[in-house]
């Protein structure tokens, strides 16, 4: 059952991130070298269209506004992952136009799975092509969603 989620989770993150290809992947269970080898093909009809990846305009009507950065890593699905990154360190007042200093903002922070892509040794025969395989091992990495006002937190001296 493990392995039909982990197979799962590998379709929606490569369908995501590449563009109608196919490609093999292995999948392992606990530490041993062994693993199933399972065809994935990447959908690009699930693709998000650049245009509206971020059409959300919350981040600038928020008390905590922030903005978004893409980190790029070749060897991870996805390949691009935005994460925002809060714009002051205090909330803005509406009342008063300005940051109030009482109110904190913290970032709202989210675990996503990742896919890290290993290439493979592979020994080839005289005169053969060498193919290039990769091994993909299931990762988690936490990202900053976006930014929340929060009332510091006080602990009173005794």
């Amino acid at each position: 059952m493990l392995l039909v989620l982990r197979a799962f989770l590998l379709l929606g993150f490569a369908s995501l991130a590449c563009a109608s290809r196919h490609i093999s992947v292995k999948l392992k269970q606990g530490n041993g070298s062994r693993g199933k080898t399972v065809r994935v093909v990447l959908d690009s009809s699930v693709l998000i269209p650049p245009s509206s990846r971020f059409a959300s305009h919350i981040s600038n009507a928020s008390l905590s506004p922030w903005i978004y950065r893409e980190t790029c890593v070749s060897s991870r699905l996805p390949r691009i992952i935005s994460e925002a990154h809060c714009l002051t360190s205090g909330c803005l007042s509406p009342e008063r136009g300005g940051e109030d200093l009482t109110l904190e903002v913290k970032p709202i922070q989210y675990e996503i799975l990742v896919l890290h892509k290993i290439p493979r040794q592979i020994q080839t025969k005289k005169g053969g092509k060498r193919k290039k395989r990769y091994d993909f091992i299931l990762g988690t990495q936490v990202i900053t969603v976006g930014c929340t006002c929060v009332k510091p937190i006080t602990l009173p001296m005794q």
